[in-house]
């Protein structure tokens, strides 16, 4: 065999385990796995394909501009409380977090919950924090043009507790489950 055919077998090799499917999951620690086998007791989610060597981290759009009309400077009262429950919004969601899962580990200790629950949970407040816009600056902005952000937000900073939290965003069998 040539070098030249050797070496575009070898780079063929090489380059197949950049393809592989990667999955991400909790076990019952709260710990992050990633693996290229599918989780215990898995079940089928749409997931991002990445890219062959390419990064899985997505490319930084610019930040957008907010419009002229938003302003700090007292004249938009909406625009000051959007900047103030943004504030307290990003500072309690790991703190909700945290606590999700404390409450949901001892309550699967105490078979109060299963482990499915617990991980449902988990999955609500990941895509919750996915979705939260973390820099004040882009939360505020959402929170003056979106009744969706302003509720969200509005959840996040006022409620005291993870179970009063995941009440007000109605989540599905949350009262239930941190009870």
């Amino acid at each position: 065999m040539s070098p030249r055919t050797a070496l575009a077998v070898l780079a063929l090799l090489l380059a197949h385990p950049l393809s592989a499917q990667v999955y991400q999951w909790r076990d019952a620690d709260g710990k992050v796995h990633f693996t290229d086998t599918p989780p215990p007791q898995s079940q089928a989610v749409e997931g991002a394909q990445l890219p062959a060597g390419g990064s899985a981290v997505p490319p930084v759009a610019a930040e957008p501009k907010a419009p002229p009309a938003l302003s700090g400077d007292g004249a938009d009262p909406l625009y000051d409380k959007g900047r103030k429950q943004c504030s307290a919004a990003i500072a309690r969601m790991p703190v909700l977090i945290n606590q999700t899962q404390t409450l949901g580990r001892d309550a699967v200790k105490q078979r109060k919950i299963s482990q499915e629950q617990l991980d449902r949970a988990m999955y609500l407040m990941d895509d919750f924090y996915k979705g939260l816009k973390r820099s004040e600056r882009e939360c505020t902005r959402d929170y003056v043009v979106s009744e969706k952000g302003r509720s969200g937000t509005d959840c996040l900073a006022d409620t005291p507790d993870v179970l009063s939290f995941g009440v007000c965003m109605r989540f599905a069998e949350w009262e239930r489950t941190f009870r």
